[in-house]
């Protein structure tokens, strides 16, 4: 079974906020509800239908976990960002550690040599 992305359902982005869920929601529900679908085409209706429904669950799903979502999304940047120190720490750490090794051994070499 695909994963839905509810967002795209009621086409907003990522970094909305439950007012904008709220209004999509309601914007979209209008247009395709059952009764102001009934003029048309059964197959028409049929597919107004789903869609509502799609429209519905996505709303249910979002507004019930837009929090959560939120909240991991944060965590991931964060992790992204702790990442990235470690990744340049280190990357820093063995550019210290060519530029000076060399320096330090000669040095080192020196002492012990008197």
């Amino acid at each position: 079974m695909p994963k839905i992305n509810y967002y795209k359902v009621l086409k907003l982005t990522h970094n909305t906020t439950i007012q904008k869920i709220k209004q999509a929601y309601k914007k979209l529900a209008l247009l395709y509800h059952p009764d102001k679908n009934v003029k048309k085409s059964e197959k028409e209706r049929q597919q107004a239908e789903q869609r509502f429904i799609e429209i519905q669950e996505a709303y249910e799903f979002l507004l019930n976990n837009h929090k959560d979502i939120k909240q991991k999304t944060q965590r991931q940047k964060t992790c992204n960002k702790k990442t990235k120190k470690k990744i340049n720490e280190k990357m820093m750490s063995d550019e210290f550690k060519k530029m000076f090794s060399k320096v330090v051994s000669k040095t080192i070499y020196e002492m012990l040599k008197k």
